[in-house]
């Protein structure tokens, strides 16, 4: 608003407080009592004036942060921009504080250059803070790197969610890098926290492992699904092999005692030459898989260790033989490392060749 119009604003303020301040004195004239006298009429407001002034004072309230009452029911709807600190106020004791609807753009459109201050503050200590209804109810977007669209916060330790959204997809989240993020607990492992739990609370605990709640209850029955030393869910998949040390390829030759291989599981191979038939066989990030581990062509007496790639301590067994031309074979599952690599160690007073199928990996 410029200066001009300020101070033309001020002058129908003051014209009006005046005419006002007429109106009451009289009306508040006594009137005698021994002889009835015509009424007083009070001094004339042009409507012209009245109205416009009104629409003045109602202006440069919303614009200027001058503070009116309506005693009389909500006021009318206002567009426009609102600037002050803060901008817009609005409180109810029964009703809604602010209902905003719009049929072509933004019902609300709120911005803030506070980096510590929402853009839209809400607050009800009985029910929800927002509530959005729509197509889509609500949008949130992190303009700035580390910024957040949309935060929610039960103001308790003990209970209350931050957000709750319903209809057909409770909540759609896409995310270019990372499709949603969840916070960790301070206190570790949900199941040793005593609190009020529900059934299809996901948790991360303070060690990276994530937990699902199954049954509710205080603290409620939970399941860890995966963890920095756990591995996820198992994927079965059809028979392969992925070492043979009989075939030419990748490393030919039976495994002396005391020996050390370091192997990939990643590939599928032929079983009479060796090579590659699939690449990711066992795809990228599998923890362990299953296989079967068979020794042929033994010599003497030993025992095969298969730790993860890079280990070389043997801290037990994994299939042994007691003489020689023995074929045995063992079920087991084989954890792997970052690469998808095992180590074989042989131990024992003899030699053998071996082999390695997989029946499956959990990822």
């Amino acid at each position: 608003m410029s200066e001009t119009e300020l101070v033309a604003l001020r002058a129908d303020i003051a014209q009006l407080r005046a005419e006002l301040d007429e109106l009451r004195q009289a009306s508040a004239t006594p009137v005698a009592t021994s002889a009835p006298t015509a009424p007083q009429e009070a001094p004339p407001i042009s409507r012209r004036h009245a109205l416009r002034t009104a629409g003045v004072v109602a202006a440069g309230a919303l614009a200027g942060g001058i503070a009116t009452v309506a005693s009389a029911g909500p006021a009318a709807a206002a567009a426009g921009n609102f600037t002050g600190d803060p901008a817009v106020t609005a409180d109810s004791q029964t009703g809604t504080g602010v209902v905003a609807t719009s049929v072509s753009g933004p019902a609300i459109t709120a911005n803030t250059a506070a980096q510590t201050r929402a853009a839209v503050e809400a607050s009800n200590p009985n029910w929800f803070g927002v509530s959005a209804t729509g197509t889509i109810g609500l949008v949130g977007t992190a303009t700035a790197a580390g910024t957040t669209g949309v935060r929610g916060i039960a103001d308790s330790t003990t209970s209350g969610s931050g957000g709750s959204f319903s209809g057909p997809n409770g909540v759609t989240i896409n995310g270019s890098m990372v499709t949603a993020q969840l916070g960790l607990t301070a206190g570790g492992p949900p199941a040793l926290i005593n609190r009020a739990n529900n059934r299809g609370a996901l948790v991360v605990d303070n060690a990276g492992a994530l937990w699902y709640c199954v049954t509710s209850g205080t603290p409620g029955k939970w399941r860890q699904l995966s963890g920095a030393t756990t591995a996820g869910a198992f994927h079965p998949v059809t028979p392969g092999r992925v070492y043979d040390s009989r075939c030419p390829q990748p490393s030919p030759g039976p495994i002396a005692t005391n020996s050390v291989r370091l192997l990939s599981v990643a590939a599928q191979r032929d079983i009479n030459n060796g090579r590659v038939t699939n690449a990711n066989f066992i795809p990228v990030n599998a923890t362990a898989v299953f296989a079967n581990v068979a020794v042929v062509n033994t010599v003497g007496s030993g025992y095969l260790t298969i730790n993860p790639g890079g280990v070389t301590t043997v801290s037990a067994s994994t299939i042994n033989w007691g003489t020689s031309n023995q074929i045995q074979a063992n079920g087991v599952s084989l954890t792997l490392d970052n690469i998808r690599q095992v180590t074989v160690v042989s131990g024992g007073s003899g030699s053998t060749d071996f082999l390695i199928d997989i029946f499956g990996y959990w990822l």
